[in-house]
């Protein structure tokens, strides 16, 4: 027994055998930290990059689609403006060629009585007329970046957002160019008809000219 202990003690007290288990240790610390630090990671990524929730359906044809929740914002107030911007000056950039085509392709941004509202109040002062006999080109930029005025759910518990930007809208032909000034007040809202895949869509655009509008 006593040789047993002197042993172990002899053991003990041998360097390289220290050293060994020094090395062991922080062999077993430095493996333990870097998990820690791993796991860390994985929980600081998981939180900031939440996923959005996407609920799912079967069509008619028993294709699957995302089912949009319109109730809730989903996008960020920047992501909203620039499809706002993108989609508004998307719309009065054509020319006296392809302008049918054009505003045709367009349409499906917007629901059913906006394009209608809008196409009125474009077309009522003979915009298209013009276009087509004075071969224009009409291009449109925002002066300054969209902001969001308001937003909330409707009545009926849709998600809406009212976008406000300046846009300048430029007319050209042969015989020279001219820009006007229009003051852009866009509502959008959430939707989940397959008809509009960004989940987005135009209820509302009223674009008059800055100097009518008071801005």
């Amino acid at each position: 027994m006593r040789n047993a202990q002197a042993a172990i003690q002899r053991r003990l007290l041998d360097p390289e055998f220290l050293q060994r288990v020094i090395r062991r240790g922080l062999l077993a610390f430095a493996i333990s930290l870097a998990l820690n630090v791993l796991l860390g990671l994985a929980l600081a990524i998981s939180v900031s990059h939440t996923p959005h929730v996407r609920y799912i359906y079967h069509d008619s044809l028993g294709k699957p689609r995302e089912l949009i929740v319109t109730d809730q914002p989903y996008f960020s107030d920047a992501e909203i403006n620039d499809w706002a911007v993108k989609k508004v000056t998307n719309l009065y950039t054509m020319n006296y060629v392809n302008y049918a085509r054009h505003l045709d392709e367009a349409s499906v941004d917007f629901d059913i009585p906006a394009w209608n509202s809008w196409g009125q109040a474009f077309k009522g002062p003979g915009n298209i007329d013009f276009i087509k006999a004075k071969r224009v080109f009409l291009s449109a930029s925002p002066k300054s970046a969209a902001t969001i005025r308001a937003e909330g759910k409707t009545s009926s518990g849709i998600y809406e957002w009212h976008v406000h930007f300046p846009m300048l809208l430029k007319w050209e032909n042969s015989s020279g160019s001219t820009t006007n000034l229009l003051s852009v007040d866009v509502t959008i809202q959430r939707t989940n008809s397959p008809e509009h895949p960004d989940g987005l869509v135009i209820t509302e655009l009223n674009a008059p000219r800055a100097s009518d509008s008071g801005d």
